[in-house]
């Protein structure tokens, strides 16, 4: 039984192979006899004979033509006219030929029938080709390498063929509006709220630049109503007159990594480079280095939603094959280290490209030329386990892939709905875009992600800020990023079923703290405004992520990140005092809760004092249950009220 979303690798790449006709290299002086005595048909297969040696196909065509006018049954004549039309990769002209000649003789030539079983499939005629693969099969020498190879053709057919008997989803479609195009487009990124798309658009290069037929540009557009609306070119001072391609924005949309062939001072043909934006404007793009780049072709990065992991394509050597996935790994030094293959289980000898890692970190999808497939490209996806190891690829299915060519896939951040790259038929260009919802089989690890923007809390202003988030398991610190300075965006990517610590900083303000609890179901993402208090006289600071052990006035180790936070703002600001005040809520006795909020408060002035902070500028005083920020009457609004609070004081 197949199973068209199962793990098997196709060892053999079915794809038209050609072999030079065996009737050429002067047989006519080895008194070889041809299937025709006609003069004229003889005479003309020997001008496309000397035209098909010289690789000019369409000269031999022209010949071959007239050699079978001649002679109907000039069965070498039909075979060559299929290997000639085969090399122009008209595959319809080419299968008429090889059957013409199968009709005259079924047993002359057996090869024959893997030719056309291999265009049968290409075409996504997959019981058209297990039949001539069988009739080939039934004509070769079992255990033969021969034999091996068309068992593994008729395996791949019938995978294919079941793939299309049982679709994965049941509706992909080309994206409405007006980013198809006559061109080749192809996705790059789409938005988090899925209204903002970039995509690569390969066009005919205009009459200044006879020196090469395409250029490569990058546009976005959005989407209205939900309906696109005509890209326009991606604003980049940089890239007039340059060779860029093969790009991925990080998932906050602000980090751009792309290709440049031939760029001034690269490393190889094509190099990785990377680019900041700041507002609207993408800063001048910084190559990867020499440990990233290599002296071969390095393409179509992609990087981890932390910034530590990048992926890529490249034909470098010491890979599996043509093109193959590799990965490098930011080193604490914020170097990179030396690329590492992803290995068997996605690699091969054939072309691996287009990675495109999601926002879950663990799920990588993928295209492949030689993976067990339906056609030209396929779009696989691997997983990594707990150990880091990459599950064997799957390909994605029926009519996600098709017999045509698909080429790379971009998943939304809440794994819900995709869209990918192909040229299928049907489109409005050879390439065109196309969107699907996601099956289960195939979606990502749900992700949970703040989506905010930093502004300072009296003046609304946008600010850059840094963001950091820690494990609070492991108290590691597992992601930073940074605001921008021109409109306080930010996004960071959060993992179900931990715990973490949430933190902004700026200088001059009193830091922000909250905390997440994501081993709980239902957790929803954040999307909210954070506003930073100016430090000064009155500001106040929550202690979101401070923890006391049940009813103790015990610090819990998860607690001295944000103690220490605390501490480094009153080492850089000498002239500030601080007023630590312990709440709880009203469950229990109310002079109980008065003097366990009074022994927590206490806790942390000791601990402040024993990291430098002089005891004089600070005090402490527990309120118990008597100042409340929330009703009591709730267990959310119960666990607002245990707090402790610090208020500074100029």
């Amino acid at each position: 039984m197949y199973l068209c979303n199962g793990k098997m690798n196709r060892k053999y790449y079915l794809s038209f192979v050609l072999l030079t006709s065996i009737f050429t290299t002067a047989l006519w002086g080895q008194g070889y006899e041809f299937s025709s005595q006609n003069k004229k048909a003889l005479k003309n297969y020997a001008k496309a004979e000397n035209a098909y040696l010289q690789k000019d196909n369409r000269e031999a065509i022209l010949y071959l033509h007239k050699a079978v006018k001649a002679d109907r049954q000039f069965i070498e004549a039909w075979l060559m006219l299929g290997d000639a039309y085969a090399e122009l990769k008209d595959n319809e002209n080419a299968l008429h030929a090889y059957e013409q000649a199968v009709e005259i003789s079924p047993d002359f030539f057996p090869r024959v029938y893997y030719f056309i079983g291999n265009l049968r499939f290409d075409r996504g005629d997959y019981r058209g080709a297990i039949t001539n693969y069988s009739l080939y099969r039934d004509r070769v020498v079992p255990g033969t390498p021969s034999f091996k190879e068309v068992e593994n053709a008729i395996d791949q057919a019938g995978f294919a063929e079941y793939c299309v008997a049982h679709p994965v989803v049941q509706n992909i479609y080309a994206v409405n509006g007006r980013i198809n195009s006559a061109a080749d487009d192809y996705v790059n990124y789409v938005s988090q709220d899925g209204n903002r798309m970039i995509l690569t658009r390969k066009e005919l290069f205009d009459t200044l630049h006879p020196e090469q037929l395409y250029i490569e540009r990058f546009y976005q557009s959005y989407r209205i109503n939900d309906e696109w609306k005509d890209p326009d070119t991606l604003a980049i001072s940089w890239d007039e007159g340059m060779s860029i391609g093969g790009m991925n924005i990080s998932v906050d949309g602000r980090r751009m990594y792309f290709t440049g062939c031939n760029f001034p001072g690269g490393f190889g043909s094509c190099d990785l480079y990377f680019s900041f934006r700041e507002g609207d404007r993408w800063m001048p793009p910084l190559n990867m280095g020499s440990i990233v780049n290599s002296q071969w072709w390095d393409s179509q990065p992609i990087i981890s939603p932390d910034g530590k992991w990048l992926f890529y394509a490249s034909r470098r050597t010491g890979g599996k094959g043509g093109s193959d996935l590799w990965m490098s790994i930011r080193l604490e030094s914020g170097k990179w280290s030396p690329p590492i293959n992803l290995g068997d289980s996605i690699n091969t000898v054939g072309n691996e490209m287009a990675p495109f890692l999601h926002a879950d970190g663990k799920t990588l999808y993928f295209s492949s030329d030689r993976h067990r497939g339906l056609g030209g490209s396929d779009l696989f996806v691997s997983r990594k386990d707990e150990t880091g190891r990459w599950s064997k690829a799957k390909n994605l299915g029926y009519p996600i892939n098709t017999h045509d060519n698909e080429i790379n896939i971009v998943v939304s951040l809440d794994g819900k709905q995709a869209w990918l790259s192909s040229d299928r038929e049907g489109g409005k260009g050879k390439v065109d875009i196309y969107t699907l919802e996601v099956n289960a089989g195939n979606a990502p690890h749900q992700v949970v992600f703040v989506n905010g923007n930093v502004k300072d809390g009296a003046t609304g202003r946008p600010l850059g800020a840094r963001i950091e988030l820690t494990d609070l398991i492991t108290s590691r610190v597992v992601d930073t990023t940074t605001s921008d300075r021109m409109t306080g965006e930010f996004l960071m990517v959060l993992q179900p079923g931990k715990k973490y610590a949430f933190n902004i900083a700026k200088k001059g303000y009193v830091f922000y703290s909250e905390h997440f609890n994501l081993d709980t179901t239902g957790v929803r993402s954040v999307n909210k405004d954070f506003l930073l208090s100016p430090l000064r006289d009155g500001a106040t600071l929550v202690l979101n992520n401070l923890f006391f052990d049940f009813d103790r006035a015990t610090i819990r180790e998860v607690s001295y990140p944000e103690l220490d936070r605390l501490a480094d703002l009153l080492l850089a600001n000498p002239s500030l005092h601080i007023h630590i005040a312990g709440h709880t809520d009203n469950v229990g006795d109310m002079e109980y809760n008065r003097l366990l909020s009074e022994r927590r408060a206490r806790a942390v002035f000791d601990y402040l004092a024993e990291k430098g902070i002089a005891p004089r500028r600070m005090e402490y005083k527990g309120y118990g249950d008597s100042v409340p920020v929330a009703s009591n009457e709730t267990a959310g609004g119960r666990a607002k009220n245990r707090r402790t609070e610090i208020t500074f004081v100029e």
